[in-house]
């Protein structure tokens, strides 16, 4: 969905939608506003933050689809795609702020791993930005890094783009695989585990394996 890629990795500011032109009915925001010739844009933004919305012909008064085909290449369901795609990110700039994952679990546990060990991540490449990775302050040594990747890469037959976790357990590693914990993806297999991060695996149990990795970057031998 349109929708969703755009607010993906946005957190809604509710106190800003009214200002804005947002409307409260029956629990949810609506907004409504003419976005290209005949057309009507009207965005819901539900309580928990979820943003949907539909397009309308404003003669037939019917809802207009074509613009969420992507075959479709003719100027005016471009024209209608581009103008509704550009009101989304208005909105999206004026009433939410920009989250560093998608996830809940992902974002919890960055906000652990900075309680526990004051540390950030680092985002080093622009192919993919936010791979962000996670250094042990005292020896510059990598304990984890977090990717949004297919979930084809770690887990066959399956699909859609997941965020994990790698983690360096060494010797622990094969002690933690199953229920969400998998051979480590694009990374020493007998030294990492790559942790699936949807709630599979508990805050604890995470945790639990992150301090491993943690203790293990301290570890003088090359990083593997």
């Amino acid at each position: 969905m349109i929708e969703r890629e755009i607010f993906k990795r946005r957190i809604i500011l509710f106190d800003r939608l009214e200002s804005f032109g947002f409307v409260r009915a029956n629990g949810d925001y609506l907004y409504e506003r003419k976005i290209y010739d005949g057309m009507i844009a009207r965005v819901r933004i539900a309580p928990l933050g979820e943003v949907s919305g539909d397009v309308y012909d404003e003669d037939l008064g019917e809802v207009y689809v074509n613009h969420r085909v992507e075959s479709a290449t003719g100027a005016f369901v471009v024209g209608v795609r581009n103008a509704y795609t550009a009101l989304l990110e208005e909105i999206a700039e004026a009433v939410s702020v920009e989250k560093r994952y998608v996830g809940d679990q992902t974002n919890r546990i960055d906000a652990y791993m900075l309680d526990r060990y004051g540390v950030s991540p680092e985002f080093m490449w622009k192919k993919f930005p936010h791979f962000g990775v996670y250094r042990n302050a005292s020896t510059s040594k990598w304990f984890a890094i977090i990717m949004n990747i297919g979930k084809e890469k770690i887990v066959k037959g399956e699909s859609g783009e997941v965020e994990v976790m790698n983690l360096k357990l060494d010797g622990l590693a094969s002690d933690y695989l199953g229920n969400g914990v998998y051979p480590s993806y694009h990374m020493n297999h007998k030294s990492w585990v790559t942790v699936l991060l949807d709630s599979s695996v508990g805050d604890d149990k995470v945790e639990e394996m992150i301090e491993i990795s943690y203790k293990n970057s301290f570890n003088k031998s090359k990083r593997k």
